[in-house]
């Protein structure tokens, strides 16, 4: 009788431990390019009636992160880490929560084709040092259609050898087009980067300017172009929104000294529209 009430209580605290914290996890999409960054929100909520602060612990050299991942492949298999990231400390105040999100492609490769699950894990500070766990979050990596390719070189770098892909991935719901940049030596992607929604009614245009960065030209709306600028390291350096001059298509027009500019269109800022639509329908909604 005894044995069987202390394994009660302890049961009990061990219910009433568990609701202290909550923590959940949201992966932001359910489909990724390849090379792509895999991206979760994770949530923690502090319901223990009391402020707690979440912080790494440190035993000897190494460091044992509060927040931690785990994930496993379509056939169920434990994946490796990359390396142990360990993140900043956060404090929570009572009754409050708090979100973070992390690139799980940081932590885990993910650069394969097919299905994962990832879980989340928090270790409370205190005496206890209780642990929580998150439910799983599920996504898929699938391969995307390659549009355009042109190596190019970077001298004097660890990667003297690259190129720049540009390519167009449907994720279940919406087609975008991305640009990369490969090492060609490894097949290491430098970057893979998710560019805007697309529309392939019309083919895009490429080209290369005097510094080896690469323009991409393409329709992102019925009546709007996407003028984009990546630097050698795959980093968006710029956009520019255009739309069709009258009887003429959006084109790039390649200059002697190694300038890309847009020719055919008419420059277009989406922000200035949306800020002069209102003022625009409430002069129509004026009385006559």
């Amino acid at each position: 009788m005894k044995t069987s009430l202390i394994l009660l209580l302890t049961a009990l605290s061990t219910f009433v431990a568990v609701g202290q914290v909550s923590i959940s996890l949201k992966v932001d999409r359910r489909q990724y390019l390849k090379h792509e960054p895999v991206t979760a929100v994770v949530t923690i909520t502090n319901r223990s009636g009391r402020e707690l602060d979440f912080a790494s612990k440190l035993e000897g050299s190494i460091a044992h992160s509060w927040l931690d991942f785990s994930m496993r492949d379509s056939g169920g298999r434990a994946m490796q880490k990359r390396h142990n990231k360990v993140f900043q400390r956060a404090v929570i105040p009572a009754g409050r929560s708090m979100s973070r999100r992390v690139n799980l492609s940081g932590m885990f490769s993910v650069a394969k084709v097919g299905n994962f699950s990832v879980t989340a894990h928090v270790r409370r500070p205190g005496i206890d040092e209780a642990s929580y766990t998150s439910n799983s979050g599920h996504f898929t990596v699938g391969s995307g259609s390659t549009l355009h390719s042109v190596p190019f070189g970077v001298p004097n770098s660890a990667f003297p050898k690259r190129e720049y892909n540009v390519l167009t991935f449907n994720d279940g719901n919406k087609t975008a087009i991305y640009t990369q940049v490969m090492d060609t030596n490894t097949g290491i992607s430098l970057s893979t980067y998710r560019l805007s929604e697309y529309l392939g009614f019309v083919k895009p245009r490429m080209a290369l300017d005097r510094k080896n960065h690469l323009h991409v030209l393409y329709l992102a709306s019925p009546e709007v172009f996407v003028h984009a600028t990546v630097d050698q390291d795959g980093r968006h350096t710029g956009t520019e929104y255009f739309k069709r001059a009258s009887g003429r298509k959006p084109h790039f027009v390649e200059f002697s000294d190694g300038q890309v500019v847009v020719a055919g269109a008419i420059k277009y800022d989406p922000a200035k529209e949306a800020k002069d639509a209102p003022k625009a329908r409430r002069a129509s909604e004026r009385p006559k």
